[in-house]
């Protein structure tokens, strides 16, 4: 099969799944975490080089009941200094992106997402990019904000290079629902998108594959 270079992810679901199995919200969200891990080495094994994953949008930070949010937050910080720590990345070669609002988060996390980057900027083989506390809407906001005042007529490439994902997503995968929420607006314009009814904790390998025989199946005509 031909393997997308680029995998955009909106792992849905996760809350469902702990109800369903009677646990906490924040279990099923270390539950998706953990399954993140596993979809990372699957990706990177089956050839994909460059991920997006939407990790923490910002309307999960401003939506959802404060104890949610900081036992989210407790688990987040957890698995920032286990990716910090994980000698999966320097074998790997992934260089780890952040991008969204980050002033909302704690001290603790910010650093250690400053020494994740510091770590991995290195690395040029793969990419992975964790969009938290992000917003797509925000995203095209920001960089015509930062464009009106150029003397220069703002075409399609002046404006990509203002966003903060500069990288158009060959696959969206997206979870327990039909819709891409808020999350790359701009880029996903001639994405393939995959629907997957699985609550992400239960997504497979073999849904992975699943989505990309379907990429493989679609002639992408970017409009014409």
């Amino acid at each position: 099969m031909k393997i997308p270079n680029h995998i955009a992810l909106i792992p849905d679901g996760n809350r469902r799944w702990a109800k369903e199995k009677g646990l906490k919200p924040w279990d099923g969200h270390d539950a998706g975490i953990a399954r993140f891990e596993e979809f990372t080495e699957w990706c990177y094994d089956l050839g994909v080089n460059e991920i997006t994953a939407y990790s923490i949008s910002k309307e999960n930070l401003e939506k959802r009941n404060s104890l949610e949010v900081r036992f989210l937050l407790e688990i987040y910080a957890k698995r920032l200094f286990d990716l910090l720590n994980s000698d999966k990345i320097a074998k790997r070669e992934v260089r780890v992106e952040f991008v969204g609002d980050l002033s909302p988060f704690p001290a603790k996390i910010k650093k250690l997402i400053g020494e994740i980057h510091k770590k991995t900027a290195k690395f040029k083989k793969r990419t992975l990019r964790l969009c938290i506390n992000y917003s797509g809407r925000d995203e095209i906001l920001c960089a015509a904000n930062s464009l009106q005042n150029s003397k220069k007529p703002i075409d399609e490439k002046s404006f990509e290079a203002a966003l903060q994902i500069r990288s158009a997503p060959d696959l969206l995968i997206r979870t327990a629902e039909k819709r891409i929420s808020n999350f790359l607006l701009w880029q996903c314009a001639y994405s393939e998108i995959y629907f997957s009814e699985k609550l992400f904790p239960d997504f497979l390998k073999d849904d992975l594959e699943d989505a990309i025989r379907q990429y493989n199946n679609t002639e992408r005509k970017y409009g014409k």
